[in-house]
């Protein structure tokens, strides 16, 4: 789901945030870049066979656990994979990064991200455009890719909090109560912005976009984790939304769609590494395997006892 076709999805979308998050008309397709046009990465196709789903959580590591929900409705296309994968982390030893090409040695896949980068887990930071940069607002301590509020997005996740006594991530919306941006910026160094995926209490999204996509995206839980999820099979993602309202999440955010949506996490006693594929209007098949360049990540690395 690629820049200039994100454009298109935000020029003609209403407000992000009012009781959804997610554009109210199907965006026009024919500003898309053609499959063999755009850019992907020699990455090995990932390692651990999926499991069907459900499958209850199992360990990956001290602090992290990988669980496969069945997603809500039906797929736009046939797949092998009609699961959510769920992956809580504990930042108790854990901390995120918010990594950008501009800032961090260019783009490249997830697998090299995490190589390069020493991380033990990473996921889309959101959609960008061709220059890529941010759709969304996305900066960090020592890297601002895109200082600006996009309107059409309502959904936040702040993380790396000023004061040790704040949260170490939360997921904020827009029209929920007392939301302040400025004091958001103000008490978290890193933001990263997007459609939100479930709504102020947790509840499903109504989203009226008609397209289908693999999809990441990144959210909270009641217990404070961070909650890496990727669904391959192409669903709308009001499915996915009203999947994700079933997790127990404090909020959630949708951060990318297609081939590019991307998730790695290699944990001391297991892995999960994960690819989309389809996307309605730009590649209608469930045929990828290899891992696209990424220009903006959100990476987590493990936190020295």
């Amino acid at each position: 789901m690629r820049g200039l076709f994100l454009g298109v999805l935000i020029a003609t979308a209403p407000s992000a945030c009012s009781s959804g998050g997610a554009p109210s008309s199907a965006p026009s397709p024919v500003a898309t870049p053609t499959p063999e046009a755009a850019p992907t990465a020699t990455a090995a196709v990932p390692a651990d066979v999926p499991a069907p789903c459900p499958a209850p959580p199992r360990d990956l590591g001290p602090g992290i656990t990988h669980e496969r929900i069945a997603i809500a409705g039906d797929p736009a296309a046939a797949t092998t994979d009609d699961c959510l994968d769920v992956v809580r982390i504990d930042l108790a030893g854990h901390e995120l990064r918010a990594l950008t090409a501009a800032h961090h040695g260019g783009a490249r896949p997830l697998p090299r991200w995490l190589a390069d980068e020493k991380l033990i887990a990473g996921i889309n930071a959101g959609m960008f455009h061709a220059t890529e940069r941010s759709v969304g607002l996305l900066v960090s301590a020592d890297a601002v890719n895109n200082p600006d509020d996009n309107p059409q997005f309502g959904g936040f996740l702040a993380f790396d909090p000023v004061d040790p006594a704040f949260p170490a991530v939360i997921v904020a919306g827009r029209d929920c109560p007392g939301f302040d941006l400025d004091a958001l910026r103000e008490r978290y160094r890193a933001i990263t912005q997007s459609y939100r995926l479930v709504g102020c209490d947790g509840e499903a999204i109504a989203w009226k976009d008609p397209k289908a996509y693999s999809a990441a995206a990144i959210g909270v839980d009641r217990d404070g984790r961070v909650v890496l999820m990727h669904a391959r099979a192409p669903h709308r993602m009001r499915d996915l939304s009203t999947t994700a309202a079933g997790l127990e999440l404090a909020g959630a955010i949708f951060v990318e769609g297609g081939p590019e949506a991307s998730l790695i996490v290699h944990g001391r006693d297991g892995a999960v590494e994960r690819v989309g594929s389809f996307e309605t209007g730009f590649l209608e098949n469930d045929g990828n395997h290899e891992f696209w360049d990424l220009p903006n990540i959100i990476g987590v690395a493990r936190i020295a006892p």
